[in-house]
């Protein structure tokens, strides 16, 4: 992949673009989870079922499509992948039963699932030393705009056009990205003497398992991850049962989270050239235990203070995110979809076993000593295993012009 700087500069942003549908995929579905129970006459438990699989399968793809990426190219997986979710989305638009709408659901989870793995590896590939860091806090700053948006979107076509004008919206930008990646993303160069098979796609994982650094990064994603959705789920209970708010304020304290993880990345794509990702590894991840312990301390006390603990804890999710992507792609340069497909595939397993496991403790313990002990054991990680997985990789950790 050879490219001018303005080449590669578009290329950057038709990934972001295409990453961000990806996640407008997922999150537009919140505010119509009403809707598809009335329309389909099934329960709550049911549709909220449907959001369970669509992030399971995103994350098994992960795994599934990363080698695919580094055996027979980016865009021999992207296009089948946006083809694939044109026709789910008219699928889940016109279909009037609900086990043909949780099939089509699916997958338009399976054609999406390529995309934000594919942003990655692309930027990967087209960006070195600090201008890979750069653009992966340009794609994480984009990213982080879709659950923001996605909602209020969604609640509006849903509103005026139903379920369905939901899913052809989708549809018709998922033919839009389909027409512009078909002419303007790259052709791969992959290496034809590489065959995918079983035991070709076990080497790159194996590969991928053995790096101290590489296990680091992916243990410290999947907490970084389970404590995020552990908060992101408990706080609508915290602000109804014990400040007695009103659902439309309880929506307001969300943007914090968001305009901070916003925040987080623009940081990092600032800084990164100035200071080696070494050093912003510990101060991230420093970041992140102290913002945790000041949450469970505070989280009771006052608005404010609980909106200071989620803006610092936003700051970190977004700093670090762009941060652990580019430390991946420098650690593993011959297995960037690979290894961009098992982070991503341990941040999803995260996200849905946060509210699950927390829910649980939860219930038996006080929120200030779960979400304490979370805060410790994610210090505690950060520093046994931070200390041991970068030593092993100092030369690939420093940013390089």
């Amino acid at each position: 992949m050879e490219h001018s700087k303005s080449g590669s500069a578009f290329i950057l942003y038709l990934v972001c673009i295409s990453a961000f549908f990806a996640s407008l995929n997922q999150n537009i579905y919140s505010p119509i989870i009403p809707l598809i129970r009335d329309s389909f006459h099934v329960s709550v438990s049911m549709v909220n079922a449907s959001v369970s699989m669509f992030i399971f399968i995103t994350a098994i793809m992960q795994i599934v499509l990363g080698s695919a990426v580094d055996f027979k190219g980016a865009k021999f997986v992207l296009i089948p992948g946006i083809i694939l979710t044109v026709i789910a989305s008219i699928g889940c638009a016109v279909t009037q039963h609900f086990t043909l709408f949780l099939v089509f659901r699916a997958l338009q989870a399976i054609g999406t699932a390529a995309i934000p793995l594919i942003a990655a590896t692309t930027i990967g590939h087209l960006f070195k030393g600090s201008q890979r860091g750069s653009a992966m806090g340009t794609y994480q700053m984009l990213l982080s705009v879709a659950p923001v948006i996605a909602p209020v979107l969604g609640g509006f076509i849903g509103d005026q056009y139903s379920y369905p004008g939901v899913f052809w919206f989708l549809a018709g930008i998922s033919v839009i990205l389909l027409l512009t990646n078909a002419f303007y993303f790259p052709q791969d160069h992959v290496d034809k003497k590489k065959e995918m098979n079983l035991s070709t796609w076990f080497s790159h994982y194996k590969t991928i398992f053995n790096s101290k650094a590489g296990n680091a990064i992916l243990i410290l994603s999947f907490f970084i991850f389970f404590i995020y959705f552990s908060i992101i789920v408990y706080l609508p209970i915290l602000l109804t049962d014990h400040f007695h708010l009103s659902l439309k304020i309880v929506g307001l304290l969300y943007l914090p989270v968001a305009v901070s993880t916003m925040a987080g990345s623009m940081i990092f794509k600032y800084i990164q050239s100035s200071i080696p990702l070494k050093k912003l590894f510990t101060i991230g991840n420093i970041m992140m235990a102290f913002s945790m312990l000041l949450f469970s301390f505070t989280h009771s006390l006052s608005l404010i203070a609980i909106s200071i603990a989620l803006v610092l804890h936003g700051i970190s999710v977004g700093l670090i995110t762009p941060l652990y992507s580019t430390m991946i792609t420098n650690e593993f340069e011959q297995q960037k979809g690979s290894a961009i497909g098992m982070f991503n595939f341990v941040r999803y397993i995260g996200m849905a076993a946060g509210p699950i496991i927390s829910g649980l403790l939860l219930a038996e313990y006080t929120s200030k000593l779960v979400f304490g002990l979370l805060g410790v054991l994610f210090a505690l990680l950060s520093f046994f295993l931070g200390s041991k997985g970068l030593n092993s990789a100092k030369k690939k950790l420093k940013v390089r012009d």
